[in-house]
This record gives structure tokens, C-alpha cells and sequence, in this order.
């Protein structure tokens, strides 16, 4: 016999071995478990995932709009891109007596304020080192609307990031909203130079994952959608029901839990898009943002999770679907459980005796689990047209998940910082 015979009779020999044995019940009941942990999650991805495949997406437009909106960009330290956000905001395709764009210049050192003016905005400066974040800008804001009665004149603000090109039906979407009762509104975020390098193209495909399929397929199920930060929408009515009183790390989720909360719910545009300019490269400027938010979501599904419970506005599925996306771990841990879990069955399949049910409850929920990852991971391709070349974006997961372990695993943020900017792409 040949050395290659006799290593593949080795092999054979082995495996025959370890099919025979039969491992404890304790480690069966932890693969039993495992799956039982994950099967929540991955079911609620595949109900959303499928929901947004089957969706129909009509949006309603005023024929004589009547809403009056007020245009927020909250901006720290924007000089070198607050003009071209400025601009796509004036240019909106919405009655100028019924919006304004106005730019709270927040902290800053640079010349934002003077820029934006020049640009026909609204400047409203703020100088408070103590309180550094978009949450208080907004706050701050609000409060100065309602003590000089503007706040009464108006019937929604539209927070828009300082970096970002907008939906020229943008305002159109949002007043057919506001007039048909919706109080809050998101429209899909997504990204404005997806070919600047492998990291660009890559938040493309997610951000159409996360702020896109997602949001979707919770409105068609009847569930509130999330507010992604950009591109949100309130009516005035709807920040007297709700106060806006978010400082964090993530103002705009916690923000979005308080309004569940309060049995309120999230309309999601996907038809209008706000585009937002994304970092070519990681570096410390990134590892920051992520950081941030990271760290705001772990906090906040701490700090959330037991009103979520006791509030009595939810439906019984409503708040087991929320309980399930606020202690939803990120995408990339849970595809690192997944493949544990993976492993793990197949170490029970082909290494143990036991019982038919066994065998059938782990093929099932293998099966489940991994079919919930595909047509999640097909959506942004069927329901947004987001190109197919994007699909090769998906090589760099194991890159991205390295580089995103610093962020995952540093210290707490001990203050809010500005991410660092692009140049705004030109609409």
C-alpha cells in the first residue's frame, strides 16, 4: 500500500471511530442551546428580509403641499462641506415659502457659519463646550423655537447631516406623510461614494442592509422603524407627545426607543434618500465613529430594555419583536455564532448515537438559519437595485472584522467626537 493509501485508510478508520462515539448529554444541551439562542434572531432577519421582497412600494405626494418644514443641519467644525449640503437642501423640489434650511453651528472653531450663510442659510451659533453632540444641538434648538413661537408656525423639521446630498422629492415624501398622520419618518440613508475604495463599497451594501431592508420589511409587518440619524423627519405634534431628550452616544436610537416606547411608530421612505459621504479608509477617525456607536448601543439596550418591558403601548409581538432587534448582537458576531453553531452541529451529526428528533431539530434549524442569512444577504440586490459588483464587497468581511475588534473591544468613549470628513461628492 502506497503512503497516500495508507493515510486516507488512517482517515477512514478515524472517522469511523468517531461516529461510533457517543458524546455527554450536557454538551448536546449546549449545541441544543446555542441553536435555541440564535434561532430568534436569524427567524426575525429572514421574517423582515422576506417581508421586504415583498413589499409594495406606493409613495404619496401631495398634488398642493401644505406642510411647512424646517430644514435642521446641525454642523461642528463643516467649512470644507457645509456648502454643498446647503445648496442641495435650497435646491429641493418644494414650495420655498413652505421650508427653510437652517445650520446650528455647533462649537465650532472654523468658519461654518459664515459659509453657510453665504450660501442663503439660516446660522443660528451655539457655544457650549460641556454639552458637545448633535442631541443637544437639536435640544438646544427646540427650546429657542418654542420661547420665540416659531416652533407654533411650523409643521415638521427634517435633520439632515452636514455631510450629505438629498432626494430632490425629499419634502414631497415627507409632507404626503406628515398629511396622511404620520408623525415620524425616516427615508433610506445610504452612501454617496460606494466606489472611493473596498471599505466605501462595502458600507454600501450595509447601510442598504441595515437602512434599508431592514426598515422596510419592519413597516410592512406593522412594526415602527428606527431613525438611522440622517434624513429624519418629526412633526411638531409629535416632539410635544414625545420630547426630544437624547444626549448620547446614538441620539437618534435612543430617540427611536423612546418614541416605541411611548407606542409611537417610525414610517420608513424607501423610495427618497439622503446620501452621506463615508471614509475611504479606517484609521483612528473611523475606529472613533465605530466606537461610539458600539459602545451608545450596548448602553442603551441596557438602559432601554426594562421600560421596553413594562411599556403598556406594545403589542405582545411588538415588544417580542423589539426585545429580540435592541439585544440583536452586531451582524459580524452573529456570523461568527452562526458558524460556532454550524461547527458545532456537525460535530453532534457525525460524532454521536442519538435520537431522530435531535437529528431533525439541528438540520431544520441549520437549514432556517442559513437560509435567513442568504435572502438577507440577496435583498439590497432585489428590493434597492444596489449593483451586483457590491456582492464582491463581501470578500472584505474578514478585513473589516479585524479592523472593527479594536473598536469593539477598547475602552468607553469618555466624550462625543466629530468624525472626521471627506469631500462631499457633488449631486
Amino acid at each position: 500500500m502506497t503512503l497516500r493509501g495508507s493515510i486516507a485508510w488512517w482517515w477512514f478508520l478515524a472517522l469511523q471511530d468517531w461516529t461510533l462515539m457517543v458524546l455527554p448529554f450536557w454538551l448536546e444541551a449546549i449545541v441544543v442551546g446555542i441553536n435555541l439562542l440564535l434561532l430568534p434572531y436569524l427567524g426575525l432577519i429572514l421574517v423582515t428580509a422576506l417581508a421586504a421582497l415583498c413589499s409594495r412600494r406606493v409613495a404619496r405626494k401631495p398634488d398642493a403641499p401644505r406642510t411647512r418644514f424646517l430644514v435642521v443641519i446641525p454642523a461642528h467644525d463643516e467649512e470644507s462641506g457645509i456648502a454643498a449640503t446647503v445648496r442641495s437642501c435650497l435646491s429641493l423640489d418644494y414650495p420655498d415659502s413652505l421650508f427653510e434650511v437652517l445650520v446650528i453651528a455647533d462649537n465650532c472653531s472654523d468658519d461654518t457659519a459664515s459659509v453657510a450663510r453665504q450660501q442663503g442659510a439660516t446660522v443660528v451659533e451655539r457655544q457650549d463646550p460641556d454639552k458637545k453632540s448633535k442631541g443637544h444641538a437639536i435640544r438646544f434648538l427646540i427650546d429657542r423655537l418654542q420661547e420665540s413661537g416659531q416652533f407654533a408656525d411650523l409643521d415638521a423639521l427634517v435633520v439632515i447631516d452636514a455631510d450629505t446630498t438629498v432626494s430632490p422629492d425629499l419634502l414631497q415624501a415627507f409632507a404626503g406623510s406628515i398629511e396622511a398622520g404620520r408623525d415620524w419618518i425616516q427615508c433610506f440613508y445610504a452612501v454617496a461614494n460606494p466606489d472611493t475604495s473596498w471599505r466605501t463599497g462595502l458600507m454600501a451594501y450595509a447601510f442598504s442592509l441595515f437602512n434599508g431592508v431592514t426598515p422596510l420589511g419592519q413597516s410592512v409587518l406593522g412594526l415602527s422603524a428606527g431613525f438611522r440619524g440622517n434624513g429624519m423627519c418629526f412633526s411638531t405634534r409629535s416632539l410635544k407627545l414625545v420630547p426630544w431628550r437624547s444626549f448620547g452616544l446614538v441620539e437618534d436610537m435612543e430617540y427611536s426607543w423612546n418614541v416605541r416606547i411611548a407606542g409611537g411608530k417610525i414610517a420608513f421612505l424607501p423610495d427618497v434618500r439622503v446620501l452621506g459621504v463615508m471614509l475611504g479608509q479606517g484609521g483612528k477617525a473611523a475606529v472613533s465613529q465605530r466606537r461610539r456607536w458600539e459602545f451608545g448601543r450596548r448602553e442603551l439596550s441596557q438602559r432601554v430594555l426594562v421600560p421596553l418591558l413594562r411599556s403598556t403601548h406594545l403589542k405582545l409581538t411588538e415588544k417580542f419583536a423589539s426585545v429580540l432587534e435592541l439585544t440583536m448582537p452586531p451582524m459580524v458576531l452573529l456570523l461568527v455564532y452562526y458558524l460556532c453553531m454550524v461547527a458545532a452541529n456537525l460535530l453532534v451529526l457525525l460524532g454521536t448515537q442519538h435520537s431522530a428528533g435531535l437529528t431533525a431539530f439541528l438540520i431544520g434549524s441549520g437549514f432556517l438559519m442559513s437560509l435567513a442569512l442568504m435572502v438577507h444577504a440577496i435583498c439590497p440586490f432585489l428590493v434597492f437595485q444596489l449593483s451586483w459588483k457590491y456582492l464582491l464587497s463581501l470578500l472584505y468581511l474578514p478585513v473589516y472584522a479585524v479592523w472593527k475588534l479594536p473598536a469593539m473591544c477598547s475602552g468607553r468613549p469618555t466624550q462625543w467626537v466629530r468624525t472626521a470628513r471627506e469631500e462631499p461628492v457633488k449631486p
